[in-house]
């Protein structure tokens, strides 16, 4: 049975469908590219806000529409959606033949086995995998890095957020296991290891004997592994001790925090267990640590509650640290959550207009940093062919990202998977131009 399988959402997701692939392929089964080839569709989903569970109902209809026209014999549904909800798809959505929640990844050989027949299997499993450096992993994009998912699950309870239900309390994978899997991506050609979890900061302290996420970025400093990116750091869990840690180990110059606002009462009633002050404190005690560090946020406005006054404290507290990246997104009431129930609510449209007045303020800001990288040299890791026609390749410093931060747009002729030194030669917005230096 030839299968097709459709990704949804983030990383964490990515790494979950780059599992089922690695599997898949391990009993044998031929993966196409093209959904219109496949006798099996699946569909990994998101259900973090209201646009994600959109977009995951939606691709599903459509391959219910592929599979009613064409060779499809079966459709099956994953992840977060139906680890949450999925009672509701199998009683509302009957062209769907299986479901699997995030528990539940292993089974999917089983399901694609049996999928001709329409197979109930339990979504409401406490989530409890994790897997391991041994694992099957087919990695799906032609790409020179992949993401390693170090933990699952959290335990902050964030009163906006419903991944605990779904993903269940924090786990962490034990170090050593870890350190395996990054070795083998390097000895396989990668040439970046990004690190995700939910709450990555939080790494083992669920382990018995200790250590933390510091230890585990000084293990992997002794891979062969170029580049390591961990992503996802909740500013309440840093410490002094942490930034040394962090001071020492071999990684790149980036960190990923999101703030999610900059007023105290905001921040107090979404649960977020640090104040204003205190996350100024940490990204300046980073940026001192960590010479040419690129410092990565979220905001999130339109929290019940946030007044004009803490709006204004936001862009106050934006304007002070001056991030080099920011995403800012609008307030979702999300079911099982405490915030759908708080007092003052914010409506949609005024919260759309406070994300676009902070996104006018950091284009200015991400602008005047930017133009500053004019004139430098620095290795770029060359991620492939270009998506823009004015250039053949395209990259990303050690201070972007893959997907969420903006690229280096490449003059002349590079190889894809491998490191240059270039010249940067211009500013397009959020992107760069280089040159080989």
């Amino acid at each position: 049975m030839k299968v097709h399988l459709t990704t949804l959402g983030c990383p964490k997701n990515q790494v979950d469908s780059e599992l089922m692939l690695g599997m898949l392929t391990e009993a044998g089964f031929p993966l196409v590219d093209r959904p219109e080839e496949a006798e099996c569709l699946i569909v990994n989903t998101c259900a973090f806000i209201d646009r994600a569970r959109e977009e995951s109902v939606a691709t599903i209809l459509e391959a219910a529409r592929l599979k009613a026209r064409g060779r499809c014999r079966a459709l099956i549904v994953t992840g977060c959606l139906t680890q949450r909800y999925g009672g509701e798809i199998l009683r509302e959505m009957p062209e769907v033949d299986g479901i699997l929640g995030t528990s539940n990844l292993s089974r999917i050989v089983d399901l694609v086995r049996q999928a001709a027949n329409r197979h109930d299997w339990a979504t409401s499993a406490p989530p409890g995998y994790l897997y391991d450096a041994a694992t099957p992993r087919l990695l799906a994009a032609k790409v020179p890095y992949a993401y390693v998912k170090i933990a699952e699950g959290c335990d902050m309870g964030c009163t906006f957020c419903a991944i605990p239900q779904f993903r269940g309390r924090h786990r962490s994978r034990p170090r050593a296991d870890i350190v395996r899997e990054v070795e083998a991506l390097a000895a396989r050609g990668i040439q970046e290891a990004i690190l995700v979890s939910q709450d990555t900061l939080a790494y083992g302290r669920d382990l018995p004997g200790g250590g933390d996420i510091g230890d585990l970025l000084l293990a992997l400093g002794e891979t062969r592994m170029p580049w390591i990116r961990p992503m996802y750091l909740h500013p309440a869990h840093v410490s002094d001790r942490l930034i040394a840690k962090w001071q020492r180990a071999r990684i790149v110059p980036y960190l990923d925090m999101p703030v999610q606002h900059g007023d105290d009462g905001v921040l107090s009633a979404m649960r977020r267990a640090v104040t204003a002050r205190r996350m100024r404190e940490i990204v300046g005690a980073f940026r001192e640590a960590i010479p040419a560090l690129a410092v990565r946020t979220t905001v999130l406005v339109g929290f019940p509650g946030e007044s004009e006054a803490a709006f204004q404290n936001l862009l106050q507290f934006l304007d002070d640290v001056r991030f080099d990246r920011l995403g800012v997104f609008t307030y979702s009431p999300e079911e099982g959550t405490p915030s759908p129930a708080f007092p003052d609510q914010v409506a949609a449209e005024l919260a759309a207009e406070r994300a676009a007045i902070v996104q006018d303020l950091q284009d200015g800001i991400a602008w005047e940093r930017n133009r500053k990288l004019v004139g430098t040299v620095t290795d770029v890791l060359v991620d492939g062919r270009s998506e823009d026609p004015a250039f053949a390749f395209e990259g990303r410093t050690a201070g972007q990202a893959p997907e969420i931060d903006g690229v280096v747009y490449l003059r002349g002729r590079f190889e894809p998977g491998r490191f240059a030194r270039v010249s940067i030669v211009e500013v397009e917005g959020y992107e760069l131009v280089g040159e080989r230096a």
